[in-house]
């Protein structure tokens, strides 16, 4: 394979004005039915990907012509299977190899349009799938869709890897190129096969439970206690009774899950739950401008003046429509979760997460915002993916569970609530769901136009969402935004003298204490910051993608940090500082963080940190202890103007473990 690529690279190397061309016959090629078995096009695409990532031609020029390639390609094997029908049966090669045929025509049956899409990403039918759609009657503009959409996607995802590996090759070594890569793909691989197992089980568990009511629907039936239980659940198609049964019993988990939740959060405490303050100090550690921005932007889909004025428009839509049942299940949308919520509010009296400036108002458990999302949002998704095939449904309750998942999300982020708020939202919420959908299902519904149901709640949507985010965002922002760390006074004496004020640990992104701090600097950091770099101390390399490829990678060098930036009290350090010391070419690094304590009666601030060695080789997943020896006066060395001194403290790690603790303690001589 590599003779014929590695050829035609040197050549394209060389003439790079004919990419586009040849990345469109390449692309067109391998998209054609026979002729897509023998030309090596994956293989092809990534490697003109690494040359476009590493700017030998035309990046996003090379993306266009190997989408057109692809359209046009699967363009030519759909029309001559919708030409020549089954005349192809008897033709070479399928009169000697049939079964190429009857695999496309299974994968067709199975997928419908979507096999189109599907197909051009699975190997073995990508080139028979489109000749087979056109032997069996899809309808052109089906297969244009879907094709032109498969092709937007297909391009990028075969070519990035390449892109990639030619990017990275402009910064790092070729073989640390390949490393990275390598590591990459591992990573991908393992999380797609996680992905896939929990699929399989889930639809395992699915198919067991299905078989397992329908059995016991039947016993119901000839029951001459429990026959009422199937009038209540009756479904308006026979067929269908039991469906109704399995709604049912996961409303019974469903609630049974809740009624558990909240007990257990009520009699431990929401901060004294470890899943709430992971997440916590995970979301308040990784806060940004940018992050703040998208998390309210996600949380506007999920606020009552918002998202109710889709139900109350909806509601009128289907008024007009004479359509009173599925009003009235419209408006059981809006008002089921406002009960719930108050209900559950007011016997729970959870208070919600400290840590922003100004708290909404209320308490805490659930989460109103996302039992309205997930409430609504997918309640509209069932109505409206109610009359589309049962293959074709997922395109309609996929949007809307991501915009539930991530209303549910920025609540966390944002402060507003704990994990177990919005985990107790989307329970409730799954609940009210099932309520609603076996009261639509008891009588018939004709279908709901598609288009129509589509239309009203997008610009519904568009225009509340609109407003609220024109009038609000500014105040929002303010709200939301400004995290709140309390500051303590310490005396001076006492933190010098009796080494009483002395925080024991630096805590990680996720809440447990991670490392022992080991110095203490009292004074401003503009002049400690200064003295340092006196000393020989530098700042590191600015953190980007490529210090990222080489942490990832774990590339043996000693001028990158680690990828994660440890944290203290949730904030990333305000200083840090390496310093090469010896022959042996030992790194250190020195990390202060702001403590939120000061002195009296000087207002001088105190900084919290850790020094220590990184080892020459740091991988972003293990790490070596290297500790080194705080007394050294290669690391902190004494200056004009600063007094310092070394004590040690007895440290509780556990009931039964007790470590010393070497801290440095600095301070302005002039400081008393």
């Amino acid at each position: 394979m590599s003779d014929v690529v590695s050829p035609l690279l040197q050549w394209l190397n060389a003439n790079p004005q004919w990419a586009g061309f040849v990345t469109f016959l390449i692309s067109a090629s391998e998209s054609v039915a026979i002729i897509g078995t023998i030309v090596p096009g994956s293989i092809t695409m990534t490697a003109i990907g690494a040359l476009a990532g590493a700017g030998v031609i035309p990046l996003w020029e090379t993306l266009f012509w190997a989408i057109l390639g692809a359209v046009i390609g699967d363009g030519i094997s759909y029309w001559m299977g919708h030409y020549f029908k089954d005349k192809l049966r008897v033709a070479w090669p399928f009169r000697t190899n049939p079964g190429l045929l009857e695999k496309g025509e299974a994968f067709v049956h199975k997928h419908g349009v979507m096999s189109v899409f599907i197909g051009r990403f699975v190997g073995p039918v990508r080139a028979i799938v489109p000749l087979v759609a056109g032997m069996l009657g899809m309808k052109p503009m089906q297969f244009t869709v879907a094709n032109i959409t498969s092709a937007i996607g297909w391009a990028p995802v075969y070519m990035f890897p390449g892109i990639l590996l030619g990017a990275a090759s402009l910064e790092l070594p070729p073989d640390i190129a390949m490393h990275v890569m390598l590591v990459l793909l591992l990573i991908t691989l393992f999380i797609i096969l996680c992905l896939w197992l929990v699929y399989k089980m889930l639809r395992l568990i699915s198919q067991q439970t299905e078989n397992m009511l329908v059995r016991f629907w039947n016993v119901l039936k000839k029951s001459r206690y429990f026959y009422i239980a199937t009038v209540l659940l009756k479904h308006h198609d026979p067929k269908q009774h039991h469906g109704q049964l399995t709604l049912i019993f996961y409303f019974i988990l469903t609630t049974f899950v809740l009624a558990s939740l909240l007990t257990y959060v009520k009699w431990v405490g929401p901060a004294y739950i470890p899943i709430n303050d992971i997440l916590f100090h995970l979301f308040r550690g990784i806060r940004n401008n940018t992050l703040d921005h998208i998390m309210l932007a996600f949380t506007f889909l999920g606020q009552r003046q918002v998202i109710l004025s889709v139900v109350f428009v909806l509601m009128i839509w289907f008024i007009v429509k004479k359509r009173p049942r599925a009003a009235f299940h419209t408006l059981a949308l809006g008002v089921f979760p406002i009960a719930g919520i108050s209900l559950i509010k007011h016997f729970m009296q959870i208070p919600r997460p400290w840590g922003i400036l100004q708290s909404p108002q209320g308490f805490s458990m659930p989460s109103g915002h996302a039992v309205l999302a997930a409430t609504i949002y997918m309640g509209i998704a069932f109505m409206i993916a109610t009359p589309l095939p049962k293959k074709q449904r997922w395109l309609i309750y996929t949007p809307a569970a991501i915009i539930s998942f991530l209303v549910g999300i920025s609540r966390v982020y944002l402060g507003a609530h704990w994990f177990t708020d919005v985990l107790a939202a989307w329970l409730l919420s799954a609940a009210l769901l099932i309520l609603i959908i076996l009261s639509f299902h008891r009588q018939y519904e004709k279908p709901i136009p598609l288009l129509g149901i589509s239309a009203v709640c997008f610009l519904t949507l568009s225009i509340s969402y609109s407003w609220f985010y024109y009038q609000h965002f500014t105040p929002f922002k303010i709200n939301f935004t400004q995290l709140d760390w309390p500051t303590t006074t310490i005396d001076l004496n006492t933190w010098w003298t009796k080494d009483e004020a002395i925080p024991e640990s630096r805590v990680s992104l996720f809440g447990f204490p991670s490392q022992n701090i080991n110095i203490q600097w009292a004074g401003n950091l503009n002049k400690i910051k200064n003295t340092l770099l006196k000393k020989g101390w530098a700042l590191p390399p600015p953190r980007n993608w490529v210090s990222t490829l080489h942490r990832i990678s774990d590339v043996r060098s000693s001028q990158y940090l680690p990828l994660v930036s440890p944290q203290y009290l949730d904030k990333q350090p305000s200083l840090i500082l390496v310093k090469q010391i010896g022959t042996a070419k030992k790194l250190f690094v020195l990390r202060l963080w702001e403590s939120s304590r000061i002195f009296q009666p000087s207002h001088t601030p105190l900084w919290v940190g850790t020094i220590g060695m990184i080892p020459r080789s740091y991988s972003w997943l293990f790490r070596k202890r290297h500790d080194g020896e705080l007394e050294s006066k290669d690391m902190i060395t004494s200056s004009s103007g600063w007094e310092w001194k070394l004590v040690t403290v007895t440290l509780s790690t556990n009931k039964h473990k007790k470590t010393i603790q070497k801290i440095i303690l600095i301070k302005p001589i002039t400081l008393s």
